[in-house]
């Protein structure tokens, strides 16, 4: 009797649901495999039968060649000689694919045999086999061909062996009925097999449900599981019950968690710099990168003490604070554009749109505000660069002209008493000016093409050819000049744009005509170092102050303008050098003192540009 009860309940503490699945899967699992397995081994050992039979047919037509060719008999007559037999098949085909010979069919119920896949093989190769259907005998056979030739080599011939798979098909159904005999038993044993291997698994579940059933404020009974149709199984329940008590105990804590990191990561990922406060002034966030420009304090600050700061402990600037407060005062965004702030590091400003949004609670009420500012001190510089650039562009434009428009003044009001040298003299100027409005329009066209100008056509162009015919130009320039020029090619062939390098040469050796000694040297060296190429371009002229080499390559800057002009020049010159050289990935450096005259550098990268 205590027998029977302690086996009653061992019976019914189970988890059979759990039990009947991890059974199934395995009984499953174990069939599909055992079958996989039975098949696949009746597959290739059919195989392995035909392929021996192939080997068969093909070492007897071995035989039957080798007696034909050593008995020099006629493969004809060899054939018609072969009594109908039921288990051998042979034909004899010529080469146009004719049956003249068949020991088991009437040639005359044949068609053309010459693309048979056999007849193929034999063709290509010498040997063919087949196994397929046999439309004249009605039934699938293993085919051999093989290639000879008679009289002398003159004939070919296809003799051909056909043997039935009616053997083979019959021993295929004994061994599958050996198979199915075989396989019963298996599958049997396999499956106690998994039941007792899903029993022994099952028992560890029925402790767990037990404990997790304990727990009283989940409200969850073994009672409560057999009723349930919506759990599958018991580890379906011991799975929802562990979710429910995850999130009871810590679900808020946790999407509290998650918010605050997405949160976080939106913020810092977002370019502009956020600030957020409540209505009390006091910060409620504000981003790295907020920090990283506005916040005047040494120490950085961390999260955590986001609680004790105020507005002004981050930023005096009346801008943000009047703009933070307006908006939570009149609860709508407001927008400033172009507003200069001061930033961090010395004498560091810069130029931002700023937009401030009011922050809104559930119930309409104002929490506080939150101001991004956009950095647009690029786009602020980038408009007074063109600014400047009018206005330079201007008033170069207008001394030229107004010498122009006044000397035409003079030849107007003066064209009885004017005497011949005054009117050369005024003809003289005007083309001068009309010259150097003509040069400076010219220089203007050519920075503006090479800026537009997207990729350069670059290839290997010789040094001394593109230096050389630069010089040659200069020297009809500067014909007068006694400077000795010295020529140094290291680098004998250099990847580049040669147009636009030319241009470059000739603004700096014409720069070392115009600006060195009348009786002093010109120097120009190529070389080759490991990745790049250097054109150095030297002079002994009176060099350049420090204090204008930081901007000698700034559009219309002269170091003296008076003597620039003289000279014709227009302070576009070293700012198209520096244009051309940044669209090779180059770099252009100047040295220069009163004592050792001006050294223009210039490194040129040798990768694909």
């Amino acid at each position: 009797m205590i027998f029977k009860e302690k086996t009653s309940e061992l019976f019914n503490s189970i988890p059979w649901r759990f039990f009947k699945r991890i059974a199934l899967s395995q009984i499953i699992l174990t069939t599909i495999v055992i079958l996989i397995t039975a098949f696949s081994a009746r597959y290739f050992l059919k195989e392995y039968i035909t392929n021996q039979s192939k080997t068969q047919v093909l070492e007897s037509l071995k035989l039957i060649k080798s007696s034909i060719e050593s008995q020099q008999m006629d493969p004809l007559k060899w054939c018609q000689s072969l009594k109908k037999n039921l288990s051998t098949r042979y034909s004899l085909i010529d080469g146009a694919g004719q049956v003249i010979c068949d020991n088991f069919l009437d040639i005359k119920e044949l068609d053309n045999h010459l693309y048979r896949p056999e007849l193929q093989d034999a063709t290509k190769l010498g040997v063919g086999t087949s196994v397929r259907y046999s439309d004249s005998a009605s039934i699938d056979m293993i085919y051999g061909a093989m290639l000879i030739h008679v009289n002398e080599q003159k004939t070919s011939l296809y003799i051909r062996q056909a043997v039935p798979l009616e053997q083979i098909d019959i021993a295929m159904k004994d061994l599958d009925r050996s198979i199915l005999i075989s396989i019963l038993p298996l599958l049997i044993i396999t499956s106690l097999l998994s039941l007792y291997t899903s029993l022994q698994v099952s028992f560890p579940m029925r402790s767990l449900i037990r404990k997790i059933s304990k727990l009283d404020s989940l409200k969850l009974t073994p009672k409560t599981f057999e009723n349930s149709p919506s759990i599958d199984d018991e580890w379906n329940f011991v799975e929802r019950t562990l979710d429910k008590a995850e999130d009871e105990l810590g679900s808020f804590v946790e999407e509290l968690k998650l918010q605050n990191k997405k949160f976080s990561i939106l913020m810092e990922s977002i370019s502009d710099a956020i600030l957020a406060i409540d209505n009390s002034g006091n910060i409620l966030f504000m981003n790295k990168r907020f920090l990283k420009n506005f916040h005047s304090k040494e120490r950085a600050i961390e999260i955590r003490e986001l609680k004790n700061l105020k507005l002004i402990e981050v930023t005096r600037d009346r801008e943000i604070g009047s703009l933070l407060t307006n908006a939570i005062k009149n609860k709508e965004i407001l927008k400033k554009r172009e507003v200069r702030l001061d930033m961090k590091g010395a004498n560091s400003t810069g130029w931002f749109d700023i937009t401030a949004s009011p922050l809104f609670l559930e119930n309409g009420e104002v929490l506080g505000a939150v101001c991004s500012f956009n950095n647009v001190s690029q786009k602020k510089l980038a408009d007074q660069m063109r600014e400047d650039f009018v206005t330079n562009v201007s008033h170069e434009v207008r001394t030229p002209l107004t010498a122009i428009k006044g000397y035409v003044q003079i030849l107007q009001n003066s064209k009885d008493n004017l005497s011949a040298d005054i009117a050369r003299e005024a003809l003289s100027k005007i083309e001068h000016n009309s010259s150097r409005l003509a040069l400076l329009f010219q220089e203007i066209l050519n920075l503006s093409v090479i800026e537009s100008q997207q990729k350069i056509e670059g290839h290997l162009t010789s040094t001394r050819e593109l230096t050389e015919t630069v010089l040659m130009n200069m020297q009809q320039i500067h014909g007068k000049s006694q400077r000795e020029i010295k020529t140094t090619y290291s680098a004998e062939e250099v990847w580049l744009d040669p147009a636009l390098i030319e241009q470059v040469l000739t603004n700096l050796i014409d720069n070392a005509y115009k600006y060195g000694n009348d009786a002093g040297q010109i120097s120009i060296t190529w070389e080759r170092l490991e990745h790049v190429v250097v054109l150095k371009i030297e002079d002994d002229g009176p060099g350049i102050s420090s204090l204008h080499q930081a901007r000698i390559f700034e559009r219309f800057y002269r170091v003296d303008s008076s003597r620039s002009r003289n000279l014709g020049g227009t302070g576009l010159g070293l700012s198209i050098v520096k244009h051309i050289i940044q669209k090779h990935n180059g770099h252009i450096e100047v040295y220069a003192n009163a004592l050792k005259g001006t050294t223009f550098k210039i490194s040129l990268p040798q990768k694909s540009i």
